[in-house]
């Protein structure tokens, strides 16, 4: 982790963040819990929140000393047991209010996270201006539109890490247009025809941990993800990478002056950040059973349903699979890139995705932002999911593209709402 990252981070301040986050959430959710729904639906899905609540704390704990978790374990027993993820003893009959009193405990006098040491300084961001800092917070970001900020991230912030058209970077073979209907394949060679893996984008931070996370999930929806120990730790390190990177710090910055989801509006510090990006991205919810998915499994390693694939919309994970002969790119479909010679490549596919079992599953369209960091990609989902539409599209232009930013909600009883799909496709 970086100089940044150490001076404004310990593991402690992380995880007091998060449980203030939670109890906000609770409190957020209070209309909620005053409507007619059957106890026993209400209690399913406070377990379902409980069980997000303690896998985020289990990854942002995975540093701690093994007397702190074990003292934060303790203090939620009674009412959720974040090492089993099984509700506890009160939860049932306390409900909403016994987890929140048990959180609170937490964070009171005598709690496990209730004493804040002495050299633990209070982060304040306006520091970050200086040591050249300005960059991420430019003097005009409160009158920032939405295109201003993209075109920021896009044009200035993510220009020089993103890997480019030709033989430093990759160059792809855009074959024939594959028929919507039919698995038949058009294209007798791969999307990407070259990959300069040699390039300075696979030994950063961001990127290697981003693919640690890749095997970490069930593809196949219907079945609960369960994380090891090891694994948690992996997803700690990538929100840490993720943050450090500039245009995940200035999306920050834009975000807490134009949010508009009420998560935003105690948004402070870029742990507070951290906490957001986990509940929109990694919190886990049911589509078809509890905890089979979540939006960053959705979005960026995709997922199997009833024989279909859905969801993989990041190039990393498409070009890993496709190298591993996996993934067979069938051809072009929908609306396409109209200017390969700009910095923006767009491609809208049609792909097989091979697994473990007889069938052979397709994806009938896909769009991809090929050569991206997943910073930007993180960045510009996650501001306009929570600065503009979180069910529709928010035009933007990347390069000479027209594009849309598209976002579809997951909405759960408690806690606001997680991304169900969200991605960059032509207008």
């Amino acid at each position: 982790m970086s100089a940044w990252s150490k001076k404004i981070e310990t593991v402690e301040r992380k995880l007091r963040s998060f449980v203030q986050f939670a109890i906000e959430k609770l409190d957020a959710a209070k209309d909620d819990l005053e409507d007619d729904d059957p106890p026993e639906e209400n209690f399913k899905e406070l377990c379902a929140f409980a069980t997000g609540m303690s896998r985020h704390l289990k990854a942002t704990g995975a540093g701690a000393s093994a007397e702190l978790r074990s003292a934060v374990r303790n203090g939620l027993l009674r009412a959720f047991d974040i090492r089993t993820d099984t509700p506890g003893a009160e939860l049932q009959d306390g409900g909403v209010q016994c987890l929140r009193s048990a959180l609170e405990g937490l964070i009171s006098e005598g709690g496990a996270l209730g004493i804040i040491p002495p050299n633990e300084e209070k982060v304040d961001n306006e520091e970050d201006v200086t040591r050249g800092q300005r960059r991420i917070r430019p003097d005009n970001l409160a009158s920032m539109s939405i295109q201003d900020a993209v075109t920021y991230m896009w044009d200035v912030l993510d220009k020089e890490n993103r890997l480019e058209w030709g033989s430093d970077g990759f160059t792809l073979d855009m074959q024939g247009k594959a028929k919507y209907s039919s698995t038949a394949d058009q294209c007798e060679f791969p999307l990407f025809n070259h990959v300069n893996e040699n390039n300075a984008f696979w030994q950063r931070d961001a990127t290697k941990t981003f693919i640690s996370l890749l095997d970490n999930y069930e593809r196949e929806t219907g079945v609960a993800e369960n994380f090891t120990s090891e694994e948690k730790q992996e997803m700690s390190e990538f929100l840490d990478a993720l943050c450090d990177t500039a245009v995940v710090r200035f999306a920050f910055e834009y975000i807490k002056v134009h949010g508009k989801d009420y998560r935003c509006k105690k948004l402070r510090s870029i742990t507070d950040f951290q906490n957001i990006l986990f509940d929109i991205w990694f919190a886990p919810y049911r589509r078809y059973k509890a905890n089979d998915s979540s939006g960053f499994e959705h979005v960026f390693v995709g997922e199997e349903k009833k024989g279909s694939i859905i969801g993989l919309h990041n190039w990393v994970q498409y070009y890993l699979e496709e190298k591993k002969g996996n993934i067979n790119y069938i051809g072009w479909a929908g609306k396409q890139d109209s200017d390969y010679s700009d910095d923006c490549h767009i491609v809208s596919i049609k792909f097989t995705w091979d697994d473990d079992d007889d069938e052979l599953e397709a994806k009938s369209l896909s769009t991809i932002v090929c050569g991206s960091t997943i910073e930007f990609e993180m960045a510009i989902l996650s501001l306009c999911f929570l600065c503009s539409h979180q069910d529709g599209y928010t035009p933007v232009v990347l390069g000479t593209e027209n594009c849309k930013v598209v976002c579809h909600s997951h909405k759960v009883k408690y806690g606001g709402p997680k991304i169900g799909t969200a991605f960059i496709e032509i207008a």
